[in-house]
C-alpha cells in the first residue's frame, strides 16, 4: 500500500524542497538588492557632503579675503557665485531624485533625511547663487549650514544602522561611508 503512495510522497518532497530553495534564494537576492540601494544612498550622501564642503570653502575663502574680493564675488560674472548657484541646482535635483527612488521601507527614512539635507543646502546656496546686486551680500551673511550638517549626521547614523542590519560593516566600509 505504501508503494502506491511513494510517487506522490517523492513529488511532494521535491516540491517542498523547491519551495524552500526558492524562498532562500529570493531572500538572498532581496538582501543583495537592498545592499545595492544602500550603496546608492551612500553615494548621494557623499555628493551632498562634498557640495556642502565646497560651499563652506568658498565662504571661508571670502571671509579671509579683502573687501574687493567680496565685491567681486557679488558681481554676476563671478565664477564662485555661479558655482554656488550650480550647487544649489544640483541639490534640488538630488532632492527630486531621492524623492522618486523606489526603495524598501527600511530605507525610506534615510532617503528622506538625505533629501532634506539636499533641500536645506539648495535653499541656502540658492539664496546666494540666485541673488542680484546687494542681495548677494545679504544672502552671504545669512548663510547657515547647521541644519544641513545636522541632517547629514542623522543620515550617517541611519547609514550605520542599515549597514549593520545588512552586514555591510566589513572591509567595504571606508571612512564612515561605503567605499564607492
Amino acid at each position: 500500500m505504501l508503494q502506491e503512495w511513494m510517487p506522490y510522497i517523492i513529488i511532494a518532497a521535491i516540491a517542498l524542497a523547491l519551495v524552500v530553495l526558492t524562498v532562500v534564494l529570493a531572500r538572498l537576492a532581496w538582501r543583495r538588492q537592498v545592499r545595492r540601494f544602500i550603496v546608492g544612498l551612500v553615494s548621494y550622501r557623499e555628493a551632498i557632503g562634498a557640495a556642502l564642503k565646497t560651499v563652506e570653502s568658498v565662504v571661508a575663502t571670502l571671509a579671509q579675503g579683502s573687501v574687493a574680493e567680496v565685491l567681486q564675488f557679488a558681481e554676476e560674472a563671478s565664477e564662485e557665485r555661479r558655482a554656488i548657484g550650480e550647487i544649489a541646482e544640483r541639490m534640488r535635483m538630488e532632492k527630486s531624485e531621492l524623492a522618486d527612488l523606489a526603495l524598501p521601507k527600511k530605507l525610506w527614512r534615510l532617503a528622506d533625511t538625505l533629501g532634506d539635507a539636499a533641500s536645506a543646502l539648495a535653499e541656502q546656496a540658492g539664496r546666494v547663487g540666485d541673488a542680484k546686486g546687494d542681495a548677494v551680500l545679504d544672502a552671504l551673511s545669512a548663510l547657515e549650514f547647521g541644519p544641513t550638517r545636522a541632517l547629514l549626521e542623522e543620515a550617517d547614523g541611519e547609514i550605520a544602522s542599515v549597514s549593520v542590519a545588512y552586514k555591510m560593516t566589513d572591509s567595504a566600509v571606508y571612512g564612515g561611508g561605503l567605499y564607492i
